[in-house]
């Protein structure tokens, strides 16, 4: 259940990640918090338990979550895969405000799938909810091994409602940030829906005259259209004015191509530079505002290091590595966070 914390103008939310062992749930979370800057990591808790493992982490994404001026903090659980610890599996489920079903796309895991779908009804039936009434996305997760259903059959089995669906890839990031997003968003819509918006205002400004219950102030997220494709950018994770570029970044690290990745992440980082550090001469647009701008943002100098050598690397046509293009993703991550 979500909760209000008026002195830090937080709303943390808990987004549960469900489905059978190794499905994926597990690396999900450990891609989403790996992309996350160093510094600002918070602690990852693993409660391990024989052959499974449940983990926690919650953290505060960018501002473009919000409900008028609360950030929204994700607190992201999964669930241990295994039935013998269906015990656990309520208690996390316990408050639950959104839920990522994570489903293994190989074709001899769909009885798996199937039992841990209806194992999910049960468990919210005795905690008085239906699945119906609560926001969910699917992951039908590892499209890149052989011997898997179709995304068509999956839909057909896993997916009678037709809540949004993505096909993930977990190792690689392929997809997960986009199912983030997507629950993220139903989730806020889902608040405002029930009155937490109202809330809110209440206790902070009466309304409008003009908005009479505040809704129209709020600004409520739009909602990501069902089967979106898994190419599209982490919702807020790019201002406006860099978002054409931050959508090449996504879909080059969404499809590995970790070169063309990189260099998108200069040319955003050089663009932030001399937007906020040049005073308009042409000069000054010329030159390399860009060490300036990271020990203005303290920003870590030896990660800067590393994004000039692997774009050095690139533009050399050295094959960039995964890791390394990660790290440059954390520097312009840290640009606007």
């Amino acid at each position: 259940m979500s909760a209000i914390n008026f002195h830090t103008k937080e709303i943390s939310v808990k987004i549960v990640f469900y489905g059978p062992g190794l499905c994926g749930k597990t690396t999900s979370l450990h891609t989403i918090y790996a992309s996350l800057p160093e510094h600002k990591r918070p602690q990852l808790v693993s409660l391990a338990t024989e052959g499974d493992r449940t983990i926690f982490f919650d953290f505060l994404p960018v501002t473009a979550y919000r409900i008028k001026d609360f950030n929204v903090r994700l607190q992201l659980y999964t669930v241990p895969g295994q039935v013998f610890y269906n015990a656990t599996r309520k208690l996390v489920l316990n408050g639950v405000d959104g839920i990522v079903f994570v489903a293994d796309s190989q074709r001899l895991m769909r009885d798996s799938n199937t039992e841990s779908l209806a194992n999910l009804h049960e468990n919210l039936a005795e905690l008085g909810l239906e699945l119906s009434q609560v926001p969910m996305v699917m992951q039908y997760n590892k499209r890149d091994l052989p011997e898997i259903d179709t995304v068509e059959a999956m839909e057909t089995i896993y997916n009678p409602r037709r809540v949004p669906a993505f096909p993930t890839v977990a190792t690689n990031g392929t997809g997960v940030f986009e199912a983030l997003k997507s629950i993220s968003q139903q989730v806020v819509n889902d608040l405002l829906r029930k009155g937490l918006g109202r809330q809110i205002l209440q206790a902070t400004e009466p309304p409008a005259a003009n908005e009479p219950d505040g809704f129209a102030a709020l600004g409520a997220v739009t909602q990501t259209p069902p089967h979106a494709k898994a190419s599209a950018a982490p919702a807020g994770l790019w201002p406006p004015a860099v978002a054409a570029i931050g959508q090449r970044i996504d879909d080059a690290r969404g499809q590995g191509r970790w070169n063309d990745m990189v260099l998108a992440i200069e040319e955003l980082v050089t663009r932030e530079a001399r937007r906020t550090l040049t005073t308009g001469g042409e000069g000054d647009a010329k030159a390399d505002m860009t060490p300036m701008l990271i020990l203005q943002r303290n920003i870590p100098y030896a990660r800067f290091a590393a994004l000039t050598r692997a774009v050095q690397g690139a533009k050399l046509g050295r094959q960039v590595t995964q890791g390394e293009a990660m790290s440059a993703l954390c520097v312009a991550l840290e640009l606007f966070w």
